[in-house]
């Protein structure tokens, strides 16, 4: 078989990416529920919150060169989605603090950090 070419992408590029993702994600953690989109209406709240704090972790991860593994990312991006749940329901109407989404929130977080460990061993290792 070939031999891997490891990709080269810098943690800066990762850094900025969760970083844009994540405002996203605090954008419409923090609009009226009358004006979200349709289409997140379609799709269950666990995916929803799963989905955008498992790209979090996982691009926060990626960029991640901290000594404490990926403890930093993980606790960033927690700490990102319960803000916003208690945030939520003191400047909007029609938002509530929800349990169930900080679970959905940790469990997409912590598989974007699995899934970040074992890719970065396999992209930034010769």
């Amino acid at each position: 078989m070939g031999k891997f070419i490891p990709l080269k992408v810098g943690h800066k590029i990762w850094l900025i990416s969760g970083s844009l993702w994540s405002a996203v994600v605090i954008f419409f953690s923090l609009i009226a529920s009358k004006n979200i989109p349709s289409i997140f209406y379609s799709l269950e709240d666990f995916i929803l919150h799963f989905t955008a704090y498992f790209f979090s972790a996982f691009l926060f991860a990626m960029g991640s060169r901290s000594s404490f593994g990926p403890w930093k990312p993980a606790l960033l991006c927690f700490l990102i989605g319960f803000t916003v749940e208690i945030i939520q329901p003191t400047l909007l109407n029609g938002r509530s603090f929800s349990f169930q989404d900080v679970i959905s929130n940790s469990i997409g977080l912590i598989f974007g950090i699995i899934l970040a460990r074992f890719l970065g061993k396999r992209i930034f290792t010769t």
